[in-house]
Parts: structure tokens; sequence; C-alpha cells
């Protein structure tokens, strides 16, 4: 499971063509790969579709055709695939008051850091993904929109692909906390994400 130069259309009057059928195509399957936990975040778990959509509208929008520049943007963007044993996600804060917003991020310090899966009782933590020109090593800001992983072991893989055993997507923060369960076309396609082979 990866993106590669074959997969994005770098003319861009071909791609001006299919955009709106790629649009609409996308717009039901980030729907329902995306979980609200309460009413200030949104997770959007990512797999190759949306992925790939990402790459080729940022391709388009730019008007990137050198082969180098949309590698750059397909190395970036492939740093957020699901693998065998780990699910991947956007996180969105969801701040609509400008004034606020400051305080708000302030008040929130660390959240990225608070969010995890509950997968029949028990817990894996997030880890968030850095920025492609961010230290890996370094604290990271809490912003507007954050990259996160979620690491599992074969216990918990093979736990999470039993739709019998119930799984949350949590978040446990002193100034936030909710959860919301994974079922029904969400479950399915997290579960398809880990069907490839391990990486």
């Amino acid at each position: 499971m990866t993106l590669t130069l074959s997969d994005i259309v770098t003319d861009p009057d071909a791609y001006a063509a299919q955009r709106p059928a790629n649009r609409a195509r996308l717009i039901p399957l980030r729907a329902e790969r995306r979980l609200r936990l309460g009413d200030m975040i949104v997770v959007e778990f990512e797999n190759i579709d949306t992925l790939r959509y990402q790459v080729q509208e940022m391709v388009y929008t730019e008007r990137l055709s050198a082969p180098g520049d949309v590698a750059h943007e397909i190395e970036v963007y492939s740093r957020l695939l699901p693998t065998s044993h780990s699910l991947t996600a956007t996180v969105f804060i969801e701040l609509n008051v400008p004034h606020e917003i400051r305080d708000e991020l302030a008040r929130l310090a660390g959240i990225q850091n608070a969010l995890g899966l509950e997968i029949g009782g028990r817990h894996i933590s997030a880890v968030e993904i850095p920025g492609a020109d961010e230290d890996p090593d370094a604290p990271s800001e809490t912003v507007s929109v954050h990259m996160v992983r979620f690491q599992l072991d074969d216990a918990a893989r093979d736990a999470f692909r039993d739709p019998g055993i119930p799984a949350d997507l949590v978040v446990d923060h002193p100034a936030y906390s909710d959860a919301t369960p994974i079922t029904g076309a969400t479950r399915r396609g997290l579960i398809a994400d880990l069907a490839f082979p391990r990486a």
C-alpha cells in the first residue's frame, strides 16, 4: 500500500475533468472515516484513497508538474499511510471564535497527546506524527491540526478486527474528555486498513 508518481495526474486540464467525480467519491468516504469527540474535536482516519486525493489536490492547486516536486508531496503524505499494525488520523480542533483561539489552544495544550483507542478495555495511546520539517524529538505546540498514529501489537490488532469486541476513540485531557464508539462503516473501513501486509 504505497503512493507512487503513477497515481498522480500532473496535467491540470486532465485532472480538472476528473475533479468533480473525484470529489463526489471522496465526500462519503471521508464522512464515514470521520468521528467527533465532543463539540471541538474531529478525528478523520486516513487511508490510501484519502491521501491520494490530498496529494492530487495539492499538485493541482499548486500546479506542480516536475517529478521531484510531486515526489516530495507523495513523501510528505505517505507518512500518514496506515499499516497492517497501525491506524493514522488527522485531528482537527474546531475553534470558531477567532479572538478566543489562542486562549483555547493554551487551555487545551497537549491534547494531541491525550488521544487514544480503547479496544476491549485496553488503552492504545496516539503518537503524534511530526511535520516533514519538524524535529521528531522536540515537543510539539498545540495547534488546530495534528496528525497521529495508533500503533497496535498483534493482540490489539486482532481485537480491533473482531467487531464483537468494543472499540472507542477517546480523549482524556484535564480540560477536555470524551469518547465515541467506533462502529459500523467506520469500523469496517479501519479493519480493511489493517488487512495489508506488515509494513
